[in-house]
């Protein structure tokens, strides 16, 4: 089984090295660009653990996003404003006990609140496109999307049980008036 954590190993590890000026990537023992010839930093993965408490809210991810903006790639930009969004697309309660995990070119950050019983992860792709996971829901959370489901379930057998009625009801007046039409 494969494992978010087998995969990056954030104990001082050197980050790449990618130019601020070009964006082309750069040796370690480089101190300048080969392409445009500017100053390189060399940067160490950040990996940090955030408490949000009484809940993850917007405004924490976007004071870490301000805090530690000289330090981010754009790929790491886009998962935290990918976190952003997937905050914002749940209720406060959810937020309440959880735990965020986001795993980048740079950084290794987790907002957490209250037990973190609700558990997500938000990565790249293998394109390079920011996404979440929910790796464990809290009671709660897997109740309501449970009832969410079953609801769904119920809607589209109700949907169809109504069209399937409306269909013979309207069918038979069509033939009907059409029948009358054609004396």
């Amino acid at each position: 089984v494969f494992s978010v954590e087998d995969h990056f190993s954030f104990n001082a590890v050197m980050a790449p090295i990618f130019c601020n000026g070009c964006g082309a990537r750069a040796d370690e023992t480089d101190n300048f660009c080969d392409r445009c010839g500017k100053e390189l930093r060399k940067r160490k993965v950040l990996d940090e653990e955030v408490d949000c408490s009484p809940y993850i809210c917007h405004q924490d991810i976007a004071r870490f996003r301000y805090d530690n903006n000289d330090r981010l790639v754009d790929t790491d930009r886009r998962l935290l404003q990918e976190t952003l969004t997937l905050v914002t697309s749940e209720n406060e309660w959810v937020w309440r006990n959880a735990r965020i995990t986001v795993y980048g070119e740079l950084v290794k950050v987790v907002f957490y609140s209250g037990d973190k019983t609700n558990k997500f992860v938000v990565q790249l792709t293998s394109e390079d496109r920011p996404y979440h996971v929910v790796e464990k829901k809290g009671w709660r959370l897997w109740f309501r999307d449970g009832f969410k489901t079953a609801w769904g379930w119920l809607k589209s057998a109700a949907g169809a049980v109504t069209g399937a009625v409306a269909g013979t009801i309207t069918g038979g007046l069509s033939k009907l008036a059409i029948g009358w039409m054609s004396k």
